[in-house]
Order: C-alpha cells, then structure tokens, then sequence
C-alpha cells in the first residue's frame, strides 16, 4: 500500500513537472505513451488510480498551459501537447461537474512579452503585451466563451455545434472556425476587430443591439466614445502584424501610441497633453528601440521627451512644461 502511494506521489510530481514545461525528453515520451494506453487499459502501465490522475491533472491544468510566443517549439514536443489536448474528451461527464463551480482561468502577458495559449480544443490565441484573457470554466460545454482585455490574434478550431465567443468591452465577437485579431485596450477610444480568414459576427450592446457580419480582410471599428462602429477592409498581411513585432500605429492619437509603448517596452513612461492633443497619425515601426521611435515621433508630432530617473517623460507641443 504504502508503495502504491509512493508512485501515484512519483505520477503526480511528474505530470506537474510536464504541465510547467520542466519535464526531460525522457518524461515527456513517458507521458506521450500513457496517454496512448489510456483507452486500453489492459495494455497500460499504470493503475486504475493513476489512470485518473493523469486525466483529472490533465483537464484541470491544460487551459493553463501557456508558450512564449518568443520562444520556437519542436515538431516531435508539439506533437506530445497535441496528443495530450486530446485526454480532455476522455473526461467529460468530470469536466462538466468541475467546471460548474469552477472560477475562469485568467492568463496574462506581461510588458513587453508575447504569450501563446493553446486551449482545450486546440485552437491558439496569441496575446499581445499588457493583455489579459479569461477563459470559463465552462469552456466546450455547449459554449466556448472567452473573455479579452487588450490584444489577441486567434486561429479557431470549427465546431459547428460548438460557437466560440469573445467578450470584449460591449462587443461579442462569435465564430464557428476563423482567424482574427480583436484588439480591446481598457482606456482606449476604439476597439477594432479584424478578421483574416473565414467569417464572424459582432454583436454590441447599448440602446439598441447592433450586428456586423465580417469576412475575410474586413475589419469593424467600434468608437467606445461616441458608441458607433464603422466596417472597413485591411490586408490581410497587417492583420495581427504585431506577432512579427511590428507597431502598426495607424489612425492613433500620442496617447494610443504612448500606451502602446508603454505596454511594449518595460520602461517607466510618463505623457503630458492637453484636451488639444486630437490628431490622429499613421506610421509603423518594427523591433526599434525605444529612443528611435521617440526620435522619430518628435518629428512628427512636435514632441519633446527627457530621460529622467530612469523614466522617459514625453510632453506634447501643446503642453507647457
């Protein structure tokens, strides 16, 4: 008995090293063929308790399991996470009991830092700097409802029976199979959605509901300010460019701007305007340094900035110092 324990406690320390991108090659191949045993136990290694562990560890945890988008992954390891997404169907009748009362799982990236999810039905969602991503306990029940702040590109797996949801702000962005980018800053005066591939429909609320249906390289841009929206296209090659560390500012305020680096680069960043300070610019810069772009954004803007502190402070050229 007392062995027993021993080795569900030696299951369990491994799946969790496996879950926290820890594990050897040697772990994760070990893990790859208890999964292809799970449907035949006869010709599995582990007991019945174990069994239940593994697909318990594996349901609960795999909408956690996050790669860094800046980092490259191997066929043969994506290979093992693919096989292992899998084990959730095996668990569903455990999963709907769990997910009842379960909190959402919230993700999020950090300044200057991409992060890759892939969820449970193995569709990816990248998010951008300073964003967050709430996923519901709930997820594949029926419904496969997410909640965003900030930026997120998305490539979905179809599931006819299955809708996927986006919750961003006062937009629900639905899908049954596509790839997009919904970019929904708190703070920010629009909210956009851009879609690449594929077809979804917008729905806002307010006094009265509002419905967009967008297809490929079609884009909607939702004013939070003034509560209209505006359809529009865009190629496809710019939409989501942000995984290829472009900053596209097009159409931004100093103030989008300022925030977009702010979020993007993991410096203390201060801004000084006036309600003057209403123009709109178009430019794009990628992978520059900071003093560059700031370089680049006086000229065009008349701002001026000091390093102070370890701080950058940025004044407008309507803002007297």
């Amino acid at each position: 008995m007392e062995h027993q324990h021993q080795h569900n406690n030696g299951v369990k320390a491994l799946l969790k090293r496996f879950l926290q991108g820890t594990a050897t090659p040697e772990e994760t191949e070990k893990i790859a063929y208890w999964y292809s045993t799970l449907q035949d136990p006869e010709q599995s290694v582990l007991s019945p308790e174990e069994r239940t562990i593994l697909k318990q560890s594996i349901l609960h945890n795999i909408i956690r399991q996050t790669i860094p988008a800046k980092q490259g992954i191997s066929r043969k390891w994506f290979r093992y996470a693919a096989a292992v997404l899998l084990v959730a169907s095996l668990g569903g009748w455990l999963y709907s009991r769990y997910n009842s009362m379960a909190a959402p799982t919230v993700i999020y990236s950090g300044i200057g830092a991409t992060r890759r999810i892939v969820l449970p039905d193995s569709s990816i969602v990248t998010m951008n700097a300073g964003s967050t991503l709430r996923i519901a306990a709930s997820f594949g029940n029926r419904e496969r409802n997410i909640e965003l702040e900030g930026e997120a590109f998305f490539d979905i797996k179809p599931n006819p029976t299955c809708p996927f949801r986006v919750h961003h702000g006062q937009l629900t962005t639905t899908v049954l199979g596509t790839s997009f980018n919904i970019r929904a800053y708190p703070g920010e005066e629009n909210a956009k959605v851009a879609v690449a591939s594929g077809k979804v429909q917008v729905d806002i609320q307010g006094k009265e509901e509002q419905h967009f249906l967008l297809g490929s390289h079609e884009t909607l841009q939702y004013s939070t300010l003034q509560g209209n929206a505006r359809k529009g296209r865009e190629d496809t090659g710019r939409i989501g460019q942000w995984q290829q560390k472009v900053l596209d500012f097009n159409g931004y305020t100093l103030t989008a701007m300022v925030a977009d680096l702010q979020r993007q680069y993991p410096v203390g960043i201060q801004l000084h305007t006036t309600p003057a300070d209403t123009a709109h610019y178009n430019i794009s810069f990628q992978q520059e340094n900071i003093q560059d772009i700031l370089a680049v954004l006086s000229g065009l803007t008349g701002i001026t900035y000091k390093n102070e502190n370890g701080q950058i402070i940025i004044y407008s050229k309507t803002y007297a110092p």
